[in-house]
């Protein structure tokens, strides 16, 4: 499961921010196949990686990458097989994701926090519509906020996820 994580992390940041966006969307896609080192010296050309050699070396059988350019997806796709000599992976093969929806949650929470929509330290009940966090002993003195959310100290929490069954869909 590390090695998925770690391949999902290399290819969020194979993507370069501060490169210019060739506005081919092959190009984009090519160009996001080739990893950066993990450590870059300043000064030095770093050497570059194509995914798919880290991906071997790794023993890592697929990878599944979507880049989200203004805030819309701006292409998908999976790069592997599902399972040795099984069929390719595309963008709606289902993937262990594991705890990679924490940080992507964070970032989003915390853009907003930016743009001055959300606050870190309101009640969360009150951005909540459908649904309400109850009051009880643990939240009458201490409300639970954004902060303690992504401080895990809200005393919010699941004990796991099972995952998907093989198939599920």
């Amino acid at each position: 499961m590390k090695r998925y994580m770690y391949m999902a992390c290399l290819a969020l940041i194979a993507g370069r921010a501060a490169a210019e966006v060739p506005a081919d969307a092959d190009e984009r896609i090519r160009r996001i196949q080739q990893l950066a080192p993990p450590v870059v010296v300043a000064g030095e050309t770093p050497r570059l990686t194509l995914l798919a050699d880290r991906m071997a070396r790794l023993n890592v059988p697929a990878v599944s990458v979507a880049v989200i350019h203004q805030g819309r997806i701006d292409w998908a796709r999976g790069f592997g097989v599902t399972r040795p000599g099984g069929p390719p992976v595309t963008p709606d093969t289902l993937f262990q994701a594991a705890s990679i929806s924490k940080p992507v949650f964070a970032l989003a929470v915390l853009h907003q926090v930016d743009a001055g929509k959300l606050k870190l330290d309101a009640d969360v009940n009150q951005y909540l519509k459908d649904w309400k966090l109850p009051d009880n002993q643990f939240t009458r003195d201490q409300k639970v906020t954004l902060r303690r959310i992504l401080s895990h100290t809200a005393g919010l929490t699941v004990h796991g996820f099972p995952g998907y069954e093989a198939g599920a869909r």
